[in-house]
């Protein structure tokens, strides 16, 4: 009960801190990237000592991502504003980030005294490989929320960006296709570098990324096989959280949960039932690829954009450029993303 309750009490400093520092972030970010996560009121106790335990277990602990979701940044925050989950973790290794942009991250996140602001570290999502993934404010909003979690400890928890450095200018479609595929490598290299300081680590990646073995996905009418970076770090003591995508509230499961998985685990579901992406037939079970089942209640994929990133023509012509250079989904993907954000300003 007493760490429960030593618990309580940082959460509610942070959120005193969130107050202070918010109103004077410059631009219009004290808006933009408001705590539209309560840290105090939607952190869930049980999910925080499953969290815990999987960190006492493991070296590394790694979050499956949904892409247009805030549920595992939402999950993250909660975790962080327990005081022993936040002073055990050393860095946190992410997808989403040019890691041209480090030293600003670096620079934000850990020094008090720091001229960097949110809105210069945008670069960092919109010059990344797939820009159109990160582009969501429950991103910036939980590395806004890490650094005034930093200010209120001695302990300093950093974020590593685990994408290859480069740059959008002069980039060809060639170039940019190699960078696709090319990119793997920079994440296992990353989380390998975190691994052999020793480092706690907690990584944040597309959930695909995070799984433990290779899987069959559907792709149409065809069947690919993929390989998760993840399950080519067998050395590495690592724990997947399998975060569950459902529109819908699923019968009997009080939310936010967050359960261990083993063979008999009620929720140790045939993997093509637990999702429409994975092919039908095989013998992998949720615990063959997960150590953890996060299920956060119903999701859907509309987290919000920032509304200056709506109004930024500069961006959106910068965007159309690019959508020459990359292939023909994420070409839609701006097309349609330009499209809807015209609609709501006419």
């Amino acid at each position: 009960m007493m760490r429960y309750h030593s618990f309580s009490i940082y959460s509610f400093f942070v959120i005193a801190m969130c107050s202070v520092f918010l109103p004077y972030t410059s631009f219009s970010f004290a808006n933009e990237v408001s705590s539209s996560t309560s840290i105090a009121n939607t952190v869930n106790y049980e999910v925080n000592q499953t969290f815990k335990h999987l960190l006492s277990e493991h070296q590394i602990v790694a979050i499956g991502d949904i892409h247009g979701s805030a549920a595992p940044t939402e999950l993250l925050i909660n975790a962080l504003a327990n005081r022993d989950i936040f002073e055990s973790v050393d860095v946190i290794v992410t997808e989403f980030g040019n890691s041209h942009y480090q030293a600003e991250l670096d620079d934000y996140l850990l020094n008090p005294n720091t001229k960097v602001s949110l809105q210069e570290l945008e670069p960092l999502w919109q010059d990344s490989i797939y820009f159109m993934a990160w582009q969501y404010e429950h991103y910036r909003h939980f590395v806004q929320t890490l650094r005034l979690l930093n200010a209120s400890s001695n302990h300093k928890v950093r974020i590593a960006l685990a994408e290859t450095e480069f740059k959008w200018e002069g980039l060809s479609k060639e170039q940019w296709q190699s960078l696709t595929k090319t990119r793997i490598v920079n994440y296992e290299k990353t989380v390998k570098q975190v691994a052999e300081q020793n480092d706690k680590a907690i990584l944040l990646f597309g959930a695909m990324h995070t799984l433990k073995q290779p899987v069959s996905l559907k792709r149409g009418e065809a069947i690919d096989e993929f390989v998760p970076f993840t399950s080519k770090l067998k050395d590495l003591n690592i724990a997947t959280i399998w975060t569950h995508f459902s529109t819908s509230t699923i019968p009997d499961i009080s939310t936010p949960t967050l359960v261990l998985l083993n063979e008999k685990s009620e929720l140790n579901s045939p993997l093509s039932s637990v999702s429409a992406r994975f092919a039908d037939g095989t013998n992998q079970k949720l615990s063959d690829v997960a150590d953890a089942y996060y299920y956060p209640g119903p999701l859907d994929r509309h987290a919000p954009v920032p509304s200056h990133i709506k109004r930024d023509s500069q961006w959106h012509h910068e965007m159309n450029r690019r959508a020459a250079i990359v292939d023909e989904r994420v070409s839609a993907q701006i097309a349609k993303q330009l499209a809807e954000w015209q609609a709501e300003t006419d």
